[in-house]
């Protein structure tokens, strides 16, 4: 492994988490810039909490820790966080997003990859989803991701920055904080409570398991220079959202799962992940069976009374 480092904003996160034990148990040396706790004592791990934000907190950071890569996980993590506060989420998405970039660029980052969401598309009324399909966010958060995309991109074609944008789909999977339908099943399930969602019924959804999530983006991390910026990454299926309730059933005979009819305003559709294939050489292992069982073991694994 290269002697530089890697800097991870959101290291201790649902992706950040993972993707620094897996770098550092490969001899990686990895920065992590996260205000959160870290889960757990890694070898060749520098904890750092403060600096988001800061241009010239992060200009340091790079320089002082000799950092060659970074992977901007960092940020409000989903459109149903701060609601209430979108001048936050635009500060915290979009304004830390470029003062990142730019230190980066300033610091002569070899590679920089962001990652980015499927809420960037917003609503997508065909399949499959491309990376050319147009931006159609609902929400502050997906405008943010949208943004973002925009503006490293042009770091990417002007001047020349080795940026990949990640345009992950809806991660479930060990540490999810945020909502989330799969998260909601099982947890309910375990506590004996009963699981009633205003959307589902019908419906089929692009989820992906944090373990793709990782693996697309360590390889990101490593491939040569890339012939474009954005790769979209998400799950090898499209599950009905009632197959997943199933699979709950299948571990909890006794889970009550009721699904509604509303339709969530950012309908989504199958993403075509046939350019990671091509120039990452990824693609995604974990189908919505194996994920969900996995997901199902590791909450009663850290869960005493499960």
């Amino acid at each position: 492994m290269s002697s530089k480092a890697i800097l991870i904003t959101g290291a201790c996160g649902l992706v950040g988490a993972p993707l620094t034990k897996f770098l550092t148990a490969r001899g990686d040396r990895v920065i992590g810039l996260d205000p959160a706790d870290s889960h757990e004592e890694l070898d060749s791990f520098t904890h750092i909490r403060d600096g988001f934000g800061d241009y010239d907190m992060l200009s340091d950071l790079l320089n002082d820790h000799d950092v060659g890569k970074v992977v901007h996980a960092g940020g409000i993590s989903g459109p149903m966080l701060a609601n209430d506060t979108p001048h936050y989420i635009n500060r915290v998405n979009l304004i830390s997003t470029v003062d990142l970039v730019e230190a980066a660029y300033r610091q002569g980052i070899k590679r920089f990859v962001y990652c980015s969401s499927g809420s960037a598309y917003g609503v997508t009324s065909s399949s499959p989803v491309t990376e050319d399909t147009p931006f159609r966010p609902t929400s502050v958060y997906g405008a943010t991701k949208a943004a973002s995309d925009l503006v490293l991109k042009a770091y990417r074609d002007e001047y020349d920055l080795d940026v990949i944008g990640l345009r992950y789909s809806s991660v479930y999977g060990p540490r999810r904080a945020t909502d989330c339908a799969i998260r909601t099943m099982i947890e309910d399930a375990l506590a004996g409570l009963p699981t009633k969602l205003d959307w589902g019924a019908g419906e089929h959804w692009p989820f992906v398991y944090v373990a793709d999530i990782v693996d697309a983006t360590v390889a990101a991390l490593d491939a040569p220079k890339t012939s474009q910026y954005a790769y979209n990454v998400a799950g090898p299926d499209m599950p009905a959202v009632q197959r997943i309730a199933e699979l709950v059933f299948e571990s909890f005979p006794n889970a009550s799962i009721e699904l509604g009819s509303n339709l969530r305003r950012d309908k989504r559709g199958r993403f075509d992940m046939s350019a990671a294939a091509n120039d990452l050489d990824w693609t995604p292992k974990w189908d919505i069976n194996r994920g969900v069982k996995a997901y199902i073991e590791w909450f009663r694994s850290n869960q005493p009374n499960a």
